[in-house]
Formats: C-alpha cells, structure tokens, sequence
C-alpha cells in the first residue's frame, strides 16, 4: 500500500506511530523481516521528524529526482531486529504461562505527518523490495500524514492530497 495518512481531525494523536509499529510487527511475525523502507520528499520535514525521530529509521541514501515533479528523496530504513526479540520474548514468556511485558513504543511522542512516496518494506532482505505497485511516487506533501497505509476515505479526500 504506497500512501498511509490520517484524517486532519485525528492528527497528533500518535495514530501514525502506531499503524507503522503493527505493520512493522506485521511483517516480522508474517515475513521475518529484517527491516522496514520508505521515501520521503526532502521538503517534508514532519515526515522526517515522524520517521527519524519517533521511528527511529534512518536515511540510507538519497535519491534524485524520485519524484514525478523532480524533487528528491530520502530513502529510510528501520531496523526491526530489537523489536523482532522482544516479539519472541513475549511469545516465550507466553509459553511458560506468563503474561508478556508490553512491548516498548518507538521512542517519541504523538508526531503525526506526512511523506510522499511509495514505501518499500522488505520482508528478507537489503535487495529485496516490495511496494504497493502502482504509480504513486507523485504523492503530494500533506505536512502531518504519513505513508505506508491508505486509511482515508473519499470523503476525507479534501482533508490530505494523495
């Protein structure tokens, strides 16, 4: 899925953080993923922030002219070998009859915003990539939406540009 944003009324709320904390367990329980990618339009500095800041990915290049409007983009990573330990801590401890310890939420607050790409989560591997398909690298900045998940409507459609 390339774009993931959530509705003007129910921003900074932490609603983003959370969608990308499942899909990234998601993909460690369905996949054994490694790491979680995506782009983000260089001008989108809330983007950034979510992403860097309360994610904890990383820039791992930047690539030019990756949009369809010619601006560049930082491809990010996220590594998700701690959180893919503290997943098997649980499911360990729920074997021996425990209950398991909440799994910590990335480091940060209620930062919702927005990219402008398609994303890539990669489910083995650094040459591995899959994305929603389609041709959404033209995403318009929205400045508190993020990517990854399309959960508007079409009657939020005037909220955030897709």
């Amino acid at each position: 899925v390339p774009t993931q944003a959530v509705k003007r009324s129910h921003r900074r709320l932490g609603l983003a953080q959370k969608l990308m904390d499942q899909a990234s367990r998601a993909m460690i329980e369905n996949f054994n993923a490694k790491y979680v990618s995506l782009h983000v339009r260089k001008s989108n500095r809330a983007a950034l922030h979510l992403y860097s800041n309360t994610l904890n990915f990383q820039i791992s290049e930047v690539e030019p002219k990756y949009y369809a409007d010619g601006e560049d983009a930082y491809a990010m990573k996220r590594d998700l070998t701690q959180m893919a330990d503290e997943l098997r801590k649980q499911v360990e401890q729920k074997e021996r009859g425990r209950p398991p310890a909440p799994i910590e939420p990335s480091r940060g607050g209620d930062g919702v915003c927005g990219s402008g790409g398609p994303p890539s989560h990669t489910p083995t591997g650094p040459h591995h990539h899959e994305d929603g398909g389609g041709d959404s690298k033209d995403v318009s900045e929205v400045s508190e939406t993020t990517e990854s998940t399309d959960v508007k409507d079409s009657s939020e459609a005037s909220d955030s540009a897709s």
